[in-house]
């Protein structure tokens, strides 16, 4: 069943789409599907693909990641989803990595969700302050999946933790630190909804 719903509430989970040719939803619609790990929603900016995201938790190999990242074998983004309010957020960046109105500010797709997320117009404190560490124990990954990135799901299998469900990503979320991030005063965030406030800086972001 599908439903549409306002914009700040959004999800996809699922594996619905894994053996399908047909495209996931857009970012307005939904599919009840609780059981599912993963969240996967189709691109607004670019039709034939689709943006997946999986939570983990108790990650041991992130310094790996980081190299194998940096290295160019990993075709994904790695988030401190400390950061992250919810997969909206992430799809919001990755709309405007992926649209070709826009001049790339990075040099590939997935330092340029980063850089999208980040309010900053610094590339590298961007990166720095999305990205993870090498200690940390939990991230999200995000990849591209469609033409010209067939690579995807390597990423997803290659860190070593504990996959869990998307909800969870709730439990992780700094406020404190994603409000100083954001510059999210009190009146704001007394009045708007923080993926609604953090939304918008990522839209409006030149």
């Amino acid at each position: 069943m599908k439903k549409r719903l306002p914009t700040s509430t959004t999800t996809l989970f699922g594996n619905q789409w894994e053996d399908q040719k047909s495209r996931p939803p857009s970012a307005f619609q939904m599919l009840n599907q609780p059981q599912a790990m993963w969240f996967e929603l189709g691109l607004d900016a670019r039709p034939e693909t689709s943006l997946k995201m999986q939570l983990y938790e108790n990650v041991r190999n992130a310094r790996e990641l980081r190299a194998l990242l940096m290295g160019g074998q990993l075709q994904c983004c790695l988030i401190k989803p400390q950061l992250i309010v919810a997969p909206l957020q992430v799809a919001v960046a990755a709309n405007k990595a992926l649209s070709s109105s826009r001049k790339r500010t990075t040099k590939g797709p997935f330092t340029e969700i980063l850089f999208n997320l980040s309010p900053s117009t610094n590339i590298s404190q961007s990166l720095v302050k999305f990205g993870i560490e090498d200690g940390s124990d939990s991230v999200l990954v995000a990849a591209l999946r469609g033409p010209g990135f067939e690579d995807a799901d390597e990423a997803f299998a290659r860190v070593q933790g504990c996959a869990v469900h998307i909800s969870q990503l709730a439990g992780l979320s700094d406020v404190a630190a994603i409000r100083k991030t954001y510059k999210i005063g009190d009146v704001e965030h007394q009045s708007v909804a923080l993926l609604d406030s953090v939304v918008s800086r990522i839209a409006s972001k030149e």
